[in-house]
């Protein structure tokens, strides 16, 4: 009898979902003080994205209904204008042929993969990972090719990545800042990826959507900005982050016209466009960007992540202090518990929510010690989380 189901997507059944599913009903308990899981900001996002989107959704018209495929020019023309600001003598993208607007980061992601890679084809990920990478190349026909990254720094070792590349790479999969370890690149460790993607004509899919969020002295080195990387790379942007607007689903990709031409058509045959009100609000507040009000947010998270260690060293775990991004580690060893018993063991004793590792992770011998805690919360919800962890 032939199956209701496509054997691709039933094979994508189960995993890290089911612990992602009861990590959800644990943060619904009854006791708990902090739900540290997912990482979603729990303070308001940007007024002037909200105000306009709400203005165009109550007053206009046009503004209500779909937008161009690509994106609505006017924020396809703010994006190329905010990052010819940020990244002072990168390349100046064209709004009209080198950047496309998507249904969120995780769609420009999907496209990307269904663009460019082919069944059979490989694609070097670095785990842990985004849980949204490996289902997104299967459904491709794409082979992962997982590196490992090590504790406690989870930095890219060149002798690592050499050995994960063949004559069928076609693509690699970078995240920077990284999502879940909270470690920045160096400029050295893109170069050497770089020329390995050189080497071997690969393409890299460089996911940034943290790209504002780096702590102290660290700062973000775009990859497509080394020599001669704009022609192979495709990089991934995300207004949810940047704008701590996790529910507006509006992300983007840009690069190279042959690419983004690629990933745009995938976009078309899949949401068709992002909802334009919220393009809009996009727009508007991409065009008057605060870099103050960026730092200010590296800052709540850098003295989150530092606040919230000395809770979690209470309850005999070790903090891994991040350079970047969302996230703090904590390695749990000491505790005799592995990721997964002492997520059920802190939700229930101390009423904190946060997330085992090894859902990021692939290889059947990844770390069972390491859990991961949100930091891109208000300052309240921290401290609640830190006397909660330390009664």
């Amino acid at each position: 009898m032939m199956s209701r189901v496509s054997s691709r997507i039933s094979r994508e059944y189960g995993g890290g979902a089911k612990v992602w599913g009861e990590i959800t009903k644990l943060a619904l308990g009854p006791n708990i003080v902090a739900d540290l899981g997912q990482g979603f900001p729990d303070f308001e996002g940007s007024s002037k994205a909200r105000g306009e989107a709400s203005n165009a959704i109550l007053n206009m018209k046009r503004e209500n209904q779909y937008s161009l495929v690509p994106g609505l020019p006017l924020l396809r023309q703010s994006l190329s204008d905010y990052y010819a600001k940020s990244y002072p003598g990168s390349k100046k993208l064209d709004p009209e042929t080198e950047v496309v607007v998507t249904a969120s980061g995780t769609e420009a992601l999907y496209a990307s993969f269904q663009a460019l890679v082919d069944p059979g084809d490989e694609v070097i990920v670095f785990e842990p990972f985004f849980p949204w990478y490996l289902p997104g190349i299967r459904l491709a026909g794409g082979v992962p090719r997982v590196v490992t990254l090590k504790p406690p720094n989870f930095e890219l070792v060149e002798s690592e990545c050499r050995k994960a590349f063949t004559n069928k790479t076609k693509v690699v999969v970078l995240n920077t800042p990284h999502n879940p370890t909270g470690h920045v690149c160096r400029k050295s460790e893109l170069e050497f990826l770089s020329a390995l993607c050189a080497e071997h004509d690969s393409i890299l899919i460089s996911d940034e959507v943290y790209d504002n969020f780096t702590f102290g002295d660290e700062k973000h080195v775009r990859a497509c900005d080394l020599p001669n990387m704009f022609e192979r790379c495709v990089t991934i942007g995300s207004a949810a982050k940047m704008f701590s607007l996790t529910g507006w689903r509006v992300g983007w990709a840009f690069g190279p016209e042959d690419l983004t031409t690629a990933i745009r058509t995938v976009h078309a045959y899949s949401s068709y466009c992002a909802p334009t009100p919220l393009q809009l609000g996009i727009a508007k507040a991409l065009d008057q960007f605060s870099h103050t009000e960026a730092e200010n947010l590296c800052t709540l998270f850098q003295e989150n992540a530092v606040l919230l260690s000395e809770g979690v060293k209470s309850v005999g775990a070790y903090p891994l202090i991040p350079e970047g991004g969302y996230f703090l580690l904590a390695d749990i060893s000491n505790t005799g518990k592995t990721d997964v018993e002492f997520m059920r063991w802190l939700a229930a004793e101390k009423g904190v929510i946060c997330v085992p590792m090894s859902v990021f992770y692939k290889s059947i011998d990844a770390p069972k010690t390491l859990v991961r805690f949100a930091i891109c919360k208000e300052r309240a919800t921290i401290e609640k989380a830190v006397t909660a962890l330390k009664s």
